[in-house]
């Protein structure tokens, strides 16, 4: 897996969140990165093993997007995608790490590995895999790219998935 050529997008079919009834880790489920959102609302969940706490996309209200010509509004969901949080709840994510250069997060452990594997080369090659503006290199800060916070950052990432 090149962190140059998956987006974090390709992390969504299960994303690793924090409870809001009891604060343990539990899980959105049903993603599909590159779907319309109408194709599988259906099947995205929050579920909570802890406590049995869930939530079906499909059951959140629709936000307005705008009013038509004719007077029609349209509604409809929106993803919050490159963020905190999972981009359908907007819960908080399990693995938000904040260091001491600024906010670091994953949707999942394989993402994690993933932003790991990236900070912890020190050579980055692409490969031949041309520049893509969307690539979970290109959206990670610059603070995680600079080789005399290497160590610190993949310290704290390790610490963070033997939670």
């Amino acid at each position: 897996m090149n962190s140059y050529s998956l987006r974090n997008e390709d992390f969504i079919d299960t994303i690793d969140v924090v409870c809001l009834k009891c604060n343990t880790k539990a899980l959105v489920l049903g993603g599909q990165p590159y779907l319309q959102i109408k194709d599988y609302e259906a099947q995205v969940q929050f579920s909570c093993t802890a406590c049995g706490y869930t939530i079906k996309y499909s059951n959140t209200p629709e936000s307005a997007f705008y009013t038509n010509s004719r007077g029609i509004k349209k509604n409809g969901r929106i993803l919050i995608l490159n963020a905190p949080c999972d981009p359908f709840f907007g819960f908080d994510l399990w693995y938000r790490i904040d260091t001491r250069y600024g906010l670091l997060w994953a949707y999942n452990i394989d993402h994690l590995s993933v932003i790991e594997k990236y900070i912890a080369d020190p050579h980055r090659s692409r490969n031949g895999i041309p520049n893509q503006n969307n690539s979970i290199a290109s959206r990670l800060p610059e603070w995680t790219k600079e080789a005399k916070n290497r160590d610190y950052i993949v310290k704290i990432i390790k610490r963070y998935k033997a939670r």
